[in-house]
């Protein structure tokens, strides 16, 4: 399930940007996830608790509204009716790796990913999508070599998984459909050399990258083990606490995960007050240069936390201040990767520009997630483009 998430942020900078090649910074300033980890964390939620598949994708697609779903998908996602969508695109698939980690047979895993997939994607080519991409799920951890699980998928599914790669980047383009997607995403897998290879092979496609690069990933950490604490650890920087809960609780289970999300970043010094209780102004602090988290209390006011490089090369400093343009409190970490991992930990969440619709370089700031009510913080102006 980590690998599936992995991809997909991974591959997010890439989507509507063709990439043809397998080299490229597997994290950059771009970096985020998308529709393919809200949706995966779905079916892990649906999983651990029970919940109906139909509700709970619509609970997850309705708090993140601009994950970049689908058109057909978010209309079905709104809809308070029950009836069932008829999509073959490749959500179905991008979403079911947790099946392939949750049963104990192969005949439970395709019947649950037919499940999962009703809802949304009740055709032929999108139950077929979710069945062959759980089902190398479940071979891949059960030690079945990828001879065998192209083999399978071949014969089961009927795609064709002896092109190479080779001979299918130079003309392939995006393609959002099952049967134009899912294919290509196995033989990423089937054609790597280790996890980071299944997701350079998928990018590399220059098609639907995260998606591919999640269904990749997914086979790929399922097939070669644990994925690296360093990918895990970009996991607690840009999932946002809800959905990490879901992961741990769901890889606790499953996994028998020893990684442990909430408990990652250690501070380099005790908490430095404000000088003689006075506040800090944050005039000086440019937003191009520092990240801008929020943390939600109920009725009370938002508490902000601005994340910079301090004095001191490699370090950081945090300013914390409600909604004025006064810092209240200032702590120091050993990297900024730690104040990430902590102000995750502990609450907060990135005040994204990634959640804003919209095209071209940069990102707007927007508000993560739905039930934020909050307007930006007066340092900065709402809708300035974000570095």
């Amino acid at each position: 399930m980590l690998g599936a998430l992995i991809g997909d942020i991974v591959g997010s900078v890439f989507e509507r940007a063709p990439h043809k090649s397998k080299e490229f910074d597997f994290i950059s300033e771009r970096s985020r996830f998308t529709d393919d980890s809200v949706l995966t964390v779905a079916t892990a939620d649906a999983l651990l608790h029970g919940y109906g598949y139909m509700p709970v994708f619509k609970y997850w697609g309705r708090s993140y509204p601009n994950a970049g779903y689908g058109q057909k998908f978010y209309r079905w996602c709104l809809s308070d009716s029950d009836e069932t969508g008829e999509s073959y695109g490749n959500g179905s698939a991008m979403r079911v790796s947790p099946i392939g980690w949750a049963f104990d047979s192969l005949d439970e895993v395709l019947e649950e990913a037919k499940r999962s997939a009703a809802p949304s994607h009740n055709h032929p080519e999108g139950l077929k999508g979710a069945g062959a991409v759980a089902a190398a799920v479940f071979l891949a951890r059960g030690g079945k070599s990828k001879d065998e699980i192209r083999d399978y998928i071949a014969g089961e599914f009927g795609y064709d998984l002896n092109r190479p790669l080779e001979a299918i980047r130079p003309e392939y383009t995006f393609d959002s459909s099952c049967q134009g997607s899912v294919p290509e995403a196995i033989i990423a897998f089937l054609e790597s050399e280790d996890f980071e290879d299944a997701l350079c092979n998928a990018v590399s496609l220059g098609g639907d990258s995260d998606t591919q690069a999640c269904i990749a990933g997914a086979i790929a950490e399922a097939f070669y083990g644990p994925v690296s604490k360093r990918w895990v650890t970009m996991l607690n920087i840009l999932l946002p606490q809800e959905a990490l809960r879901v992961v741990d609780a769901f890889n606790k289970k499953y996994l028998d995960s020893c990684y442990n999300f909430f408990c990652c970043g250690q501070e380099s010094a005790e908490g430095r007050p404000s000088e003689n209780g006075m506040p800090y102004e944050l005039l000086n602090l440019n937003p191009g240069s520092c990240r801008w988290w929020v943390k939600e209390l109920g009725m009370q006011d938002e508490v902000w936390a601005f994340v910079t490089e301090s004095e001191i090369p490699r370090e950081a400093s945090v300013y914390f201040s409600t909604d004025t343009p006064v810092i209240f409190d200032q702590l120091c970490f050993k990297s900024l990767e730690d104040a990430f991992i902590a102000l995750n930990r502990n609450g907060f969440d990135l005040y994204f520009e990634n959640y804003a619709e919209g095209s071209g370089p940069g990102y707007y700031t927007s508000a993560p997630r739905g039930r934020f009510r909050i307007e930006p913080h007066p340092l900065f102006s709402s809708g300035k483009h974000w570095i």
